[in-house]
């Protein structure tokens, strides 16, 4: 008699298999769905944060963009966006209030810090999901700085003033001075020289909101226009001749040059000393150590003010005992190149210049393009004398 196979049939075989490839199947997509796909909530959050507007001059304004992204794993519904702080912080643009941010997705909003005032500031940028109980926030910080004016001085009332460069915003901000005649401006001070007679002049300086008013240097005789760099202040003696200089806190006082006729005008920049001399009608340069002396211009009038910028020296062209008009003139800085930028002046006495704009006092303060195009008044009414002139922080 024949062995006989006992086993199940095909079709159970079969039913089993569809059974546990289902089950497994199952538990696949049960492990797949498991906590790390749980649904979670939405998560706000601002880039960059904190933000530092870092430093803006006063009377400019400066913007950030900020994102607002939600890194959750759902909606944050309804967005509500809000700054509390000074109103020197705005919120000029704003794609985020109002809507659903889905996961993964972004949102912008743009912020202005806009200082009035020298000082820090501190405001707050929030974001609420509403209906999903997020929220994000990103410190805000700004520093206003000095902003960029006209300053100068009124030897006739005895007063150092300021305005905007377009003229508007004229601000008395030292009084009670004898004769103020030259101005200098640094990023956080102003100078100036007050001549009271021989051997009572001063090298005055003061913050740039008029307080801490302060004599650096005292005794001295006729002191002219004044200049200041990075480390020292720069003046001129007319009394006797001479280039000086000191400390920006008036210690380490230097005569640089001696031997000159009239010297008024100074202006410096990172390797020389220029000055005018009204009586010999010449433009001088020297090292700032006061070596490598050189006549740069001759045969001019009675030059006051002068003032140098990248490529260029200015200054104005005063005619003594009223013999002609005044002129605002220009050279090279090697001394070639001389021009008459704007004729027709009264008695102009100080000079400055920014990056596009040429400045100079007479019995106004005037303004014209840096080739002398566009000449015109720009703050009148100023009964005082208005001297030496300056332009800063820049």
């Amino acid at each position: 008699m024949g062995s006989m196979k006992l086993g199940v049939p095909r079709v159970v075989l079969a039913s089993v298999a569809a059974v546990a490839l289902a089950a497994g199947g199952a538990a696949a997509e049960v492990a797949a769905a498991g906590p790390a796909a749980a649904k979670t909530g939405p998560v706000l959050a601002y880039t960059p944060t904190p933000d530092d507007f870092g430093v803006v001059p006063t009377g400019h304004a400066a913007s950030q963009t900020l994102k607002l992204t939600n890194t959750g794993g759902s909606a944050a519904r309804a967005i509500a966006v809000t700054l509390s702080g000074p109103a020197t912080f705005a919120i000029t643009a704003d794609t985020c209030n109002g809507i659903s941010l889905s996961p993964g997705k972004s949102c912008i909003v743009t912020a202005q810090f806009a200082p009035a005032a020298i000082g820090t500031f501190t405001a707050t940028l929030t974001a609420v999901s509403i209906k999903s109980a997020a929220t994000a926030t990103d410190p805000l910080t700004g520093t206003g700085g000095p902003g960029a004016n006209l300053y100068w001085a009124n030897f006739g009332n005895g007063t150092i003033q300021q305005a905007n460069l377009d003229g508007t915003g004229v601000t008395t901000f030292v009084t009670g001075q004898n004769s103020p005649y030259g101005v200098a401006v640094s990023a956080s001070r102003i100078y100036w020289s007050d001549d009271s007679g021989p051997a009572n002049g001063a090298i005055m300086a003061a913050n740039l909101d008029g307080t801490g008013v302060t004599a650096l240097v005292s005794g001295l005789d006729h002191p002219g226009q004044v200049a200041v760099d990075a480390s020292r202040i720069y003046w001129t003696e007319n009394a006797t001749g001479a280039i000086m200089a000191a400390n920006l806190d008036g210690s380490g006082l230097t005569t640089l040059v001696t031997g000159q006729s009239g010297p008024d005008g100074i202006a410096v920049d990172a390797s020389h000393i220029y000055w005018s001399d009204a009586l010999s009608g010449t433009i001088m340069r020297a090292n700032l150590d006061g070596s490598g002396l050189t006549t740069l211009v001759t045969g001019v009038n009675a030059p006051q003010e002068i003032a140098v910028d990248a490529s260029h020296i200015y200054w104005a062209d005063d005619i003594l005992c009223c013999a002609g008009p005044g002129t605002i003139m220009r050279a090279n800085l090697d001394g070639t190149g001389v021009t008459t930028l704007v004729p027709g002046q009264d008695q102009p006495e100080g000079v400055a210049v920014d990056a596009s704009r040429l400045y100079w006092s007479d019995t106004s303060i005037f303004q014209a393009n840096l080739d002398g195009a566009n000449p015109h008044p720009l703050i009148t009414g100023l009964n005082f004398g208005p001297a030496g002139l300056a332009v800063g922080p820049q």
